[in-house]
């Protein structure tokens, strides 16, 4: 930076400013501490300034000292210089400043006199500042130049990343951008749970030993304090005991999760004479952490650093490509951490998050180095096991079934024992894709939970419960198209008033789905399968929304009919926090008033889910919706409740309606629901009414209205609304 300094200094603008300050001076210039010419300015010719210059060495020329710091000097022919010292704050005595008077001018004094001595107090003051502008500017454009190269290698490391192989490249990449811009010795990526390292080093250097202490003690301290570390003095007390000792220079920042939980560190090492790390190096480091956790969580689960399901995706792709290009045998495991919702209902979700990570580390520490391990979500891990027959996948199922049998919770003075339910798959050359068998290793999951959990199912095609559990797999994929494709399909059931035709005609909205073929498909097919895998929640928004919009632009020419449509809900719905809301906002959006749409809840949900329950009731009550307790009586322990549901309708369980003329029994047991709705004035509504002798014994015992095939088949429920608009049309004809 010293160099070249004055001769990149611009003085133009002080070429009327300098003369002024020197009065009668004949010559100005200003050269380095080599003497060599930077500016010059004066009457002298160019010859007698190169004759100047050429006697700087010559003792008839000497300089010497005239007082506050100025020089004089005096030349053949009478002539008189006189310089002063340039400083910069920075560098120090960067050159001179040089006056030249002719033969006339005479000092009266031996010591500076003050107008010289001010004189060159002000000249070296703007001109220093001239050289610290120049050297800041310099120094700027050396920062921006370095700042440049940073983005460069920035914006040249790819952070977005689709494949876990394309991920892994990446992060390869990372690793020697750092070590080649930074010209360390090694540069290091490490994330201990995902068993991940990567590194570059360059000559002869002991790489192993330092991976070993990154891994171990740095790593712990890194993931301990989140937080980044220098050492660059051979004194820091760190070094002994972090870096062994050693007496290279060591920059460490963490990899750090969503959570700001560190899930791993990158590295750079440089010998102590070729580079101190500074702020800026730890802030590229930053950077470039950022990046790596990026691509890191792409492929990898936050909580545990394992793999994601879309990383394990990516690698059991492999699993089933080489199963049936190489005739290999493979084990998919499915485990599935029992009753995890205890622990986080007992002690917090503190303690079951870190369950998780327990769990990971003993099935890390159980697995061989070839497995692969991943989380899928919440508490389901999946294991890979390469080039391994189902019976060995068994055995090491059951290993890993006994080591997570030994965990323990302990919080707030209570214990928790810890254990798993595990399903097995085989993966052969007959395995067709990735679907079907992470859905047989589920299955088998689910069937070993459903046994008494803490045990291990192995997935076969001749078990008819799993054979009907895939079956519900497939369904579950046909009911997630149809409500990304809108292939549901709003029917209705006519509810007929036995007690008095005249009043207001009820209607019950079923659901249906169009098959691939076209026809429609009745709810018993697909429903159980989006009960059993949560996807009511989402069936019952859709009913709602639809059933809303197709009323709402029909009700104008069908109010008159003053009809009450009913709305089944699961109990899925009623637990779903943000269900009440959406209710209410679409309600609030609706053409139809509240007091026409009655939700209907089977008495299973409701007892269940009673706090929930009563909650949603309470809310919409308020509205002036209204309340059917369904399947009422099918599980005689619904009577107490009665007392604090606010129902309107009570509609019996059609198990007892279908035999209430033939059967004694069934006859008493509805006589008996009939009259505990009369004594509590709810209206009764019978199911499956399938004939008129069924008709006329429940409208004697008092029952309100009746539903079933004798009374109407379910129809399209635009179909419905047209018959209730010509009815109107007609009426008010």
């Amino acid at each position: 930076m010293k160099k070249g300094l004055l001769q990149s200094l611009s003085l133009t603008k002080y070429e009327r400013l300098l003369p002024r300050i020197f009065v009668g001076s004949v010559q100005l210039e200003i050269r380095d501490l080599k003497g060599e010419l930077a500016w010059a300015l004066g009457t002298a010719p160019a010859t007698v300034q190169q004759e100047d210059a050429a006697r700087e060495d010559s003792p008839v020329v000497a300089w010497s000292e005239f007082g506050h710091g100025i020089q004089r000097r005096h030349l053949p022919g009478g002539r008189v210089q006189f310089r002063c010292a340039l400083r910069s704050r920075q560098f120090g005595q960067v050159g001179w400043l040089t006056v030249g008077y002719d033969a006339q001018f005479s000092v009266p004094v031996s010591t500076a006199p003050e107008p010289l001595r001010r004189a060159f107090v002000d000249a070296t003051a703007f001109l220093q500042e001239e050289l610290e502008l120049l050297s800041e500017c310099n120094q700027m454009a050396v920062e921006l130049t370095e700042r440049y190269e940073e983005l460069n290698l920035v914006y040249a490391t790819k952070d977005q990343v689709e494949y876990l192989e394309e991920g892994r490249e990446a992060l390869t990449r990372l690793v020697h951008n750092c070590a080649d811009y930074l010209d360390v010795a090694l540069a290091a990526l490490i994330c201990r749970d995902s068993n991940l390292v990567l590194h570059s080093s360059r000559g002869t250097f002991d790489t192993e030993a330092l991976l070993e202490i990154l891994g171990t003690t740095v790593y712990t301290r890194v993931e301990s304090q989140v937080s980044s570390l220098i050492l660059n003095a051979p004194d820091d007390p760190e070094r002994q005991r972090l870096f062994a000792g050693r007496e290279e220079n060591l920059l460490v920042y963490p990899i750090l999760d969503d959570h700001g939980t560190a899930i791993g560190l990158i590295a750079v090492i440089a010998r102590k004479d070729k580079h101190v790390f500074s702020n800026g190096d730890r802030n590229l480091l930053e950077v470039m952490a950022k990046k790596a956790s990026r691509i890191i969580h792409t492929h990898h689960d936050s909580l545990t650093g394992l793999m994601n399901r879309s990383g394990f995706e990516s690698s059991l792709v492999t699993a089933v490509s080489s199963a049936r290009s190489k005739n290999q045998r493979h084990c998919l495991l499915h485990i599935d951490i029992d009753q995890l919702h205890v622990i986080n209902d007992l002690m917090g979700h503190q303690e079951g998050d870190a369950l998780i990570r327990r769990v990971a580390k003993t099935l890390r520490a159980v697995l061989r180095d070839s497995d692969f391990l991943a989380r899928l979500g919440g508490d389901e891990f999946a294991v890979l096991l390469f080039s391994c027959p189902v019976e060995q996948g068994h055995t090491i199922a059951e290993k890993i079934r006994n080591a997570i049998a030994e965990l323990t919770v302990i919080s707030a003075n209570r214990q928790l024992d810890v254990s798993a339910s595990i399903g097995v798959a085989s993966i052969d050359p007959e395995t067709e894709g990735i679907v079907g068998v992470m859905a047989s290793a589920e299955i088998a999951c689910k069937m070993a939970k459903e046994a008494g959990r803490d045990r291990i199912q192995v997935f076969a095609e001749d078990n008819t419960s799993l054979v009907r559990r895939s079956e519900e797999i497939e369904w579950i994929g046909r009911v997630q198209q149809g409500l990304r494709d809108d292939e549901f399909e709003l029917y209705c059931q006519a509810v007929m008033p036995l007690a008095e035709t005249s009043r207001a005609p009820h209607f019950e909205i079923l659901v249906r789905l169009r098959g691939d073929d076209g026809n429609v498909l009745l709810p018993g097919l697909f429903l159980p399968a989006a009960e059993r895998y949560q996807l009511m929640p989402q069936i019952d928004r859709w009913v709602i929304r639809n059933s809303l919009r197709m009323l709402g632009s029909n009700w104008e020419s069908i109010a008159a009919a003053d009809a009450v449509f009913c709305v089944n809900l699961s109990g899925q719905s009623l637990t779903d926090h943000s269900f009440l809301l959406f209710v209410s906002d679409e309600l609030r959006n609706a053409k139809v008033p509240p007091q026409n749409i009655c939700f209907e809840i089977t008495e299973t949900a409701a007892i269940s889910n009673i706090d929930e329950a009563l909650t949603f009731m309470k809310e919409m009550r308020g509205w002036g919706c209204r309340f059917a307790l369904d399947d009422f009586g099918a599980g005689l322990s619904s009577f107490g409740y009665l007392k604090v549901l606010p129902v309107d309708y009570l509609k019996i369980d059609g198990s007892f309606v279908r035999e209430v003329s033939t059967d004694r029994i069934a006859r008493s047991m509805v006589e008996a629901m009939c009259q505990i709705g009369r004594t509590m004035g709810l209206q009764m509504i019978a199911e499956f009414v399938g004939d008129e002798e069924t008709v006329e014994v429940l409208r004697a015992m008092g029952v309100d209205y009746a539903q079933g095939f004798y009374i109407g088949k379910p129809a399209p429920l635009q179909d419905t609304t047209n018959r209730l608009r010509s009815a109107a049309a007609v009426e008010s004809a």
